[in-house]
């Protein structure tokens, strides 16, 4: 009969406790946020060069420049049994 029930077991976390686990978890979020920005270890590279306007397309050309279009031959489908 001395058998303490499911709510005498129970007890409610402290003021000090309650802090602690936000903290904890805003410290959590912040970390992890800024590993995803930051990139620790990350290798730093310099943008790309622009491509001079002698290798774009001039107006009505269509290969042999950047941006340009290629021909592609493909063979024909095998017919199917």
């Amino acid at each position: 009969m001395n058998d303490p029930g499911p709510d005498d077991r129970y007890r409610p976390l402290s003021g000090r406790r309650r802090i602690l686990i936000v903290v904890l978890a805003i410290a959590t979020a912040a970390t992890v946020l800024l590993s995803l920005i930051y990139r620790p270890g990350g290798v730093e590279r310099p943008p790309p060069a622009p491509v001079p306007d002698a290798e774009r397309c001039a107006p009505g050309e269509s290969d042999g420049c950047v941006g340009g279009k290629v021909d592609v031959i493909v063979p024909a489908a095998a017919a199917s049994r």
